[in-house]
């Protein structure tokens, strides 16, 4: 066989299935760029105002890119939660995302809307360190189960407060004796959720365990709930600065600060932790549950997706959030050594938006002019 004469033929057949590759590559990589500018044209951009605790988990790329599988290009602004329920302009929205139901029913009413999406939620707590529990343990105030720590007479830790009680005054008290005021540091009422449902749990604690429904209840109740707030001069109106102070600048600045659970989960996740720094759960406590309002179609589709996406609520969860999955979170505390209770049975509502709002304008007619906000 004349090998020569099979090598021109091999060689063409050769070529043929190169060129014929070439095509079909360049028609596979055409089509998969004509889908590609299909799902682009078909994207569409969704503007929420979020309360500004969600901003960082709702603009990460991790999220971002999920709602972009999904058809959505997602927008948020911040806004604070109680300013949000009393904006004008929600309907330049496609939803609004408050902390806390008191906001996210006025939201509703006022707009007339039925539908909201709840997809997560997280405990209120009091961050605090090791050696001030142990000093209100010995005055009462704390009682320890097991990692846990509980505030047990939130009562007598208010009366303290009303008192200006300096920590040197407690007893059995040699690791923070100082003439510093015992308070719990909180952000503005006036502005911030956490701090109103500071508001919302004492106004509960001192009505004798009752919600706030009157306002000869209020009239009553704002001398000693002024007090908390006003006792601590100037507040930050996001939630992240009484936080930072606590983390950053340790036990000589921040003692007690009242915080939102998932801000320390996130914490610890992130960050190396200090040894002690500890929870205390006030008993009883409430949920700031996390309610998304919809105004549009495109709205109501942000708030399924992140009720049911299993990937968006695992990320939730890695933002301190709690989650249904309750398996996940289990395991991603038992990952990171996080230690805090797995379930919460003592909580409380908050009072109706209506009588936050009236407690909140009565200690806000206390502040001094020059902190009017």
């Amino acid at each position: 066989m004349n090998i020569k004469k099979l090598i021109g033929p091999l060689l063409l057949v050769i070529l043929a299935l190169g060129v014929g590759a070439a095509i079909y590559l360049s028609s596979k990589e055409a089509k998969v760029e004509k889908e590609k500018k299909t799902l682009e044209s078909q994207l569409v951009e969704v503007k929420g105002l979020t309360g500004s605790e969600k901003y960082n988990f709702l603009t990460d790329q991790r999220v971002l890119d999920i709602f972009r599988k999904n058809g959505i290009i997602l927008k948020v602004e911040k806004s604070g939660s109680r300013e949000m329920a009393v904006r004008s302009d929600l309907k330049k929205y496609d939803f609004a995302f408050p902390a806390g139901i008191p906001g996210a029913e006025k939201i509703k009413h006022d707009w007339g809307k039925n539908k909201q999406f709840t997809p997560f939620y997280t405990p209120m707590v009091i961050a605090s360190w090791r050696p001030i529990a142990e000093i209100l343990k010995k005055n009462g105030i704390v009682e320890q189960k097991g990692d846990y720590y509980y505030i047990i007479n939130m009562k007598l830790l208010f009366q303290f407060i009303k008192e200006e009680k300096r920590w040197k005054e407690l007893k059995d008290n040699t690791e923070y004796s100082i003439s510093k005021s015992i308070l719990i540091s909180t952000t503005d009422a006036r502005t911030s959720n956490s701090a109103a449902m500071y508001l919302a749990l004492a106004s509960y604690i001192l009505n004798n365990d009752n919600i706030v429904t009157t306002d000869e209840q209020i009239t009553t109740l704002i001398p000693i709930l002024s007090s908390l707030f006003l006792k601590q001069g100037y507040l930050e109106s996001s939630t992240a600065g009484p936080f930072e102070d606590y983390t950053s600048m340790g036990l000589g600045k921040s003692p007690l600060v009242m915080i939102y659970e998932a801000q320390f989960i996130e914490f610890i996740i992130k960050n190396s932790r200090n040894s002690d720094m500890v929870l205390l759960y006030p008993k009883p406590t409430l949920f700031t549950k996390h309610i998304l309002v919809p105004f549009t179609e495109k709205g109501e589709k942000v708030g399924l997706l992140m009720e049911q996406d299993e990937v968006l609520q695992k990320i939730a969860a890695e933002y301190g959030y709690r989650i249904n999955n309750t398996t996940f979170i289990k395991n991603l505390w038992q990952e990171k050594n996080i230690k805090l209770p797995e379930t919460i049975i003592d909580v409380v509502d908050p009072p109706s938006y209506e009588a936050l709002e009236k407690m909140i304008v009565e200690i806000e007619k206390l502040y001094p002019s020059t902190q009017n906000k």
